[in-house]
């Protein structure tokens, strides 16, 4: 079995991040901690051009493991962020606040990371003076306190969903015969609210989506809600097939938002909404990775697909500088027609990214072939990892001893 890592080139505007972490004593809720806290701040600046610049702010926590991280700073000058990855933003005048994203919470001792950014400025950068970890000051070295720290941390369930079987139902959009619902049968059953994927089928297929119910129906068992383009019974419904309509699967997802308010949905306040993915197979995934460019998707899977070098389809390779999320990216090996452009856009891609590849699959066999178990459990781990920092599913995705060593798969990753 191989595995190989890459450090891939990225479009000059594109900051090289990794996985931001917490390094003081945060816990869910208000309690009182007397924890030995401590971190130290690294900022390299990146790639700068006339009026703007990209930086990462690489975190290393030495105090006691964390969960839940909050990292501040003052710039000294009129710096201001356009654009960042592995965590969410905010910025009043110069000061900054950045927290993590749902996967990327917990930090070890001993652990760094990294948060990128683009920023517009008026002058050549420089480092900011001093950064905070959860209100406690990154001077190099440990400090022991005693203080209360209130922090909303997102819960990280133990029991990854690949581990899941719910029996599902299939049945068409209430009120929009864009798209069929795939879905655990029992939401309640579940035990918490459901992630949403959005979903686009090969051949950029908006009517009949008889091609991926197998598919779809194994990603809906294991606890998500699935909404695909195409009418439920193949029926016509409007929409052309043939060419990616992004805003298809953008459109799905507020149809998601409506449905957890419809009084009496089988799906009403059983939708996690803060848990949103794209993904798709083929032409569908160009949809899926246009889709994803929209703030209110957390993760994206490419399935046998990618933007070309000639911008076919109306989206050139540009379009990959324009994702915020983690990005899995699927192929067949060499007889996948789309084995070459899932490579490329894996190299091309500046957000966390991991390449996963299974030879024998071609271009149909994640989607009806021998292959369609292990790779939609590998789409489903991935969704675990980013949506819900499942900790078994991300030794499953990152780990030598995981997906890299079940032959003949060969996985590459970065930015994690």
């Amino acid at each position: 079995m191989r595995r190989k890592d890459s450090n891939a080139s990225r479009p000059a505007a594109v900051a090289v991040a990794a996985a931001l972490v917490a390094t003081t004593g945060a816990l869910i809720g208000s309690q009182p901690a007397s924890a030995a806290a401590g971190c130290r701040v690294d900022y390299p600046i990146g790639s700068q051009w006339p009026g703007g610049f990209s930086a990462t702010v690489v975190v290393t926590n030495l105090g006691d493991p964390v969960t839940g991280w909050r990292l501040s700073w003052v710039f000294p000058g009129n710096e201001r962020i356009t654009q960042s990855w592995n965590g969410s933003h905010t910025q009043s005048g110069n000061q900054v606040t950045a927290v993590n994203a749902a996967w990327n919470g917990s930090v070890a001792t001993g652990a760094s990371v990294s948060f990128g950014f683009n920023a517009t400025s008026g002058a050549r950068p420089t480092t900011p003076p001093v950064f905070t970890l959860n209100g406690t000051a990154c001077t190099g070295s440990t400090t022991t306190s005693t203080t209360t720290t209130t922090t909303t941390t997102t819960p990280q369930p133990g029991r990854p969903m690949a581990e899941n079987n719910f029996p599902v139902t299939r049945e068409g959009a209430h009120g929009d015969n864009r798209f069929t619902v795939f879905r655990p049968s029992d939401p309640r059953a579940v035990g918490r609210a459901l992630p949403v994927l959005a979903f686009g089928n090969g051949a950029c297929a908006h009517t009949d989506n008889s091609e991926v119910t197998r598919v779809l129906t194994f990603i809906a068992s294991k606890g998500f809600a699935v909404v695909d383009t195409g009418s439920v019974d193949g029926s016509p419904n409007g929409v052309p097939s043939g060419s990616p309509i992004p805003s298809l699967l953008t459109d799905a997802i507020t149809w998601a938002e409506r449905e957890q308010d419809r009084s009496g949905a089988p799906l009403g306040r059983h939708l996690d909404l803060t848990r949103i993915a794209t993904a798709g197979h083929s032409c569908g995934g160009l949809e899926a990775m246009v889709a994803a460019q929209d703030r209110r998707v957390s993760a994206v899977v490419s399935l046998n697909s990618g933007f070309f070098a000639d911008g076919a389809f109306g989206y050139p390779r540009s379009e990959l500088g324009k994702l915020h999320t983690p990005a899995l990216f699927m192929d067949g090996g060499s007889t996948d027609i789309a084995y070459a452009n899932n490579q490329a856009n894996y190299d091309l891609a500046g957000v966390p990214a991991v390449l996963a590849r299974h030879p024998q699959a071609g271009h149909g066999g994640f989607i009806t072939g021998a292959q369609l178990t292990d790779g939609m459990t590998t789409v489903v781990q991935f969704l675990d990892m980013v949506l819900n920092g499942n900790q078994t599913a991300r030794d499953y995705v990152l780990s030598p001893s995981g997906l890299a060593a079940r032959a003949p798969w060969v996985v590459a990753r970065k930015n994690f």
